[in-house]
């Protein structure tokens, strides 16, 4: 009676929590980033955290691209797009096809509000991530508090909530496919179930980096826990069904799968091992000694690059282990056999991650296809299962000698591998208070020491790594009014015969926003496209910039160039009629002073600035007047921008629509030595000179021009376009 009513307790408290979630529409999503960055919508943000800018994966391309599935009534192909693209990618989409029988976390799209669609996807996610890896640590000797405590354990570690808003299904839906077999059913529904999980799993989100891995885990799992599976019958239908499965996601993404097959970037990617650093394994059981308390990385990688699944649990155990009881492993020979399979599996995961071995070792179990550092959560989910399976066979003690060497090795651990980073933070000796705490009262309670060890270990977790995602509201995301910003980015797609060309839209955000922008995530490279609008460029250069994934980003420049992996960069003039600034020889010296600008970008034919201007007037009636030293050789390109650091007022000098980008032509022998900026107002008609950076010499006005010189001005500081 007292468990149905600990089970009723858990479920009801569930329905509450989803319904004050969904209620809310809450999610993890840091979309409020580009809302308040590049569209100046400074009034959203999260109802708890904040936005973080590293996870542009989820705010630049999933949920824009979920946006623009919305947009586009759900139909396969994106007619809300430039590029009329086939949204059947590697990302899923609530696309209205039959793929979307294998998606239930995205049933609710068409029939409700879709922020309370996305909101319901996100809960799914984080329902099925607990109660399935709180089943799977059952099966490996978890009481059923025990599993749930190690299941939340596993979703606040480094890797799961760093990637948690793009990645999550991937790591939720995962012990659902391999659930099937550890329960007592007849072979035919657990081939149908695992069938459909797995299709499940591969088409919410295809990535196989870590689906591979997790696959290797999964099947290490089951060859530890359910030998009779790999009976010669057994196995070839449980192959049938796993081809089943493949062929299914492969019918499905056929057109992505054989588009991509062919480009640079992701399709000549190929991995070989190693490159995981000591730190990185070290983590595993001091997980915060890489990032400070606000998630800087101390040890130069961004913030997702360096999470990994590390619990204080995993040392908590092996200093609590009652090792009297390890002949309990030795002389049973079925327990020893799941641990020899376990530690096997972790064993062979390591050395993949830390020895330099071939790509061509990997093809075996495709682990070409896995970078290194992407296998971390699958040996942490292998990592997570083995500590609990020894505890649970061997037993855990507690005794105030333990305790102490416990936390005199956590205070040794962050002497040496956190504070001569230069941080004095304390944030890693926090687990010690729970650690004592939970000592005290289990202390004569030890049925009850691994639930507290795994209480202690998730409590510190959730405070270190529970803040990482933000509690977003999904409303703005799919109902939003526009703003002045947005309304003048219309009014420029209108002018420019339904197109949308401007910089610094990230990834696929205006196309979201409903936008038909040159600005984009392409998953597949539109090459058609790219070799109409630059016959110019020599084949193979152009098949190098632009045959991959790649987010678009228009800008002033001279010619496309690879900005990095997955961005181009792409002169806004073959799209759009760029103003031109005024070119001049001098500037009245009376002029007062107000905006400024920095450089953005230098190349070999020209230099790109940015900056703002002390406008008045709307857009349309900006000017800009460029004195230069050498004298320009060409035209100067002129753009507005949107400056969301500044207010959302045209009526005022400081707004966010007085940003601009110019670019001055120079010749390649004859760089800039000085500039000068002055901004004209059409309205006003006022001047105003633009404040340059130390870097950059300012250019003489009207009373030193009789002193500038036929030859480049003295001895400047720098040649500051080089």
């Amino acid at each position: 009676m007292q468990k149905i009513s600990w089970r009723c307790a858990l479920i009801g408290i569930w329905i509450i929590t989803a319904l004050v979630y969904i209620g809310n529409t809450w999610s993890p999503s840091s979309y409020a980033y580009p809302l308040r960055n590049n569209y100046a919508y400074v009034d959203i943000k999260p109802t708890l955290g904040q936005a973080r800018p590293i996870r542009a994966d989820e705010w630049g391309v999933v949920t824009p691209l979920t946006q623009a599935t919305v947009r586009n009534q759900f139909e396969r192909y994106n007619k809300t797009s430039l590029y009329q693209e086939d949204l059947r990618i590697n990302y899923g989409l609530p696309i209205a096809d039959w793929g979307l029988a294998f998606k239930p976390t995205m049933w609710l799209y068409g029939l409700v509000n879709p922020a309370y669609a996305y909101s319901f996807h996100w809960f799914a996610v984080f329902t099925l991530f607990i109660t399935g890896y709180a089943f799977l640590f059952t099966r490996f000797g978890a009481s059923k508090a025990n599993a749930i405590l190690l299941s939340f354990g596993l979703y606040f570690t480094g890797f799961s909530q760093f990637w948690w808003n793009e990645k999550g299904p991937i790591l939720a839906i995962f012990p659902w496919v391999i659930m099937p077999f550890l329960l007592n059913l007849r072979l035919r529904w657990q081939l149908i179930w695992f069938y459909y999980a797995a299709v499940f799993w591969l088409l919410t989100n295809f990535y196989p980096p870590v689906q591979i891995s997790l696959a290797f885990a999964g099947f290490v799992l089951l060859a530890a826990k359910q030998p009779r599976l790999f009976q010669p019958r057994t196995l070839m239908l449980v192959l049938v069904a796993a081809a089943l499965a493949a062929g299914t996601v492969g019918i499905y993404l056929y057109d992505y799968l054989s588009a991509t097959s062919a480009t640079i970037y992701p399709g000549s990617r190929h991995s070989m091992g190693g490159g995981v650093g000591g730190r990185f394994v070290i983590s595993w059981i001091f997980p915060s000694i890489n990032f400070s308390w606000v998630y800087n990385s101390l040890i130069g990688l961004n913030i997702s690059e360096i999470g990994t699944v590390g619990m204080y649990y995993y040392i908590a155990a092996l200093f609590f282990l009652d090792y009297k009881n390890f002949s309990l492993l030795g002389l049973d020979r079925a327990k020893r056999r799941v641990l020899l399979v376990l530690v096997a599996g972790l064993t062979v995961q390591l050395l993949w991650m830390l020895l330099p071995i071939p790509s061509v070792f990997g093809k075996i179990l495709l682990w070409d296809h896995v970078e290194p550092a992407r296998m971390q959560y699958a040996s942490g989910v292998l990592l997570t299962i083995i500590v609990l399976y020894v505890a649970s066979v061997v037993g855990l003690t507690f005794s105030l000698g333990r305790l102490l060497l416990l936390c005199t090795f956590v205070c040794v651990g962050w002497w040496l591998f956190k504070y001569p980073l230069g941080t004095k933070r304390g944030e890693d000796l926090f687990i010690l208070l729970p650690l004592v705490l939970l000592y005290l009262f289990a202390r004569k309670r030890n049925d009850l020491a691994h639930e507290g060890l795994a209480l202690a270990s998730l409590i510190f977790g959730a405070v270190l790594f529970g803040r990482f995602n933000p509690l977003q509201s999904a409303w703005p995301i799919f109902n939003l009014p526009p703003n002045e910003v947005v309304k003048y980015l219309q009014d420029q797609e209108e002018k420019n015969n339904g197109v949308l060309v401007f910089p610094h839209l990230h990834a696929a955000t205006a196309n979201g926003l409903g936008f038909r922008a040159l600005s984009h995530t392409n998953a597949v490279p539109p090459m058609a496209f790219w070799n109409r609008h630059f016959p110019d460029t020599p084949t193979n250069e152009r098949n190098a910039i632009f045959n991959r994934y790649a987010h678009v980003v228009p800008d002033l420049m001279p010619r496309p160039r690879l900005q990095q992996t997955d961005a181009v960069q792409v002169p806004m003039d073959r799209f759009v009629n760029v103003a031109h600034a005024n070119v001049v020889t001098h500037f009245p010296d009376n002029l007062s002073q107000e905006g400024g600008f920095e450089v953005s970008a230098r190349y070999k034919d020209a230099l790109v600035l940015h900056g703002w201007a002390g406008w008045t007037s709307a857009p349309e009636g900006h000017g800009l007047e460029v004195v230069t030293y050498p004298p320009t050789i060409g035209t100067v390109q002129f753009t507005p921008m949107v400056r969301a650091d500044l207010p959302l007022n045209t009526q005022q000098r400081i707004s966010a629509l007085n940003g601009f980008k110019v670019m001055i032509p120079h010749a390649e022998n004859a760089p800039l030595q000085c500039i000068s900026l002055v901004s004209l107002d059409a309205q006003s008609g006022e001047r105003r000179l633009l404040n340059n950076p130390a870097e950059v010499p300012t250019c003489p006005s009207t009373s030193l021009r009789g002193s500038i010189p036929s030859t480049p001005l003295g001895n400047p500081p720098q040649d500051f376009a080089r």
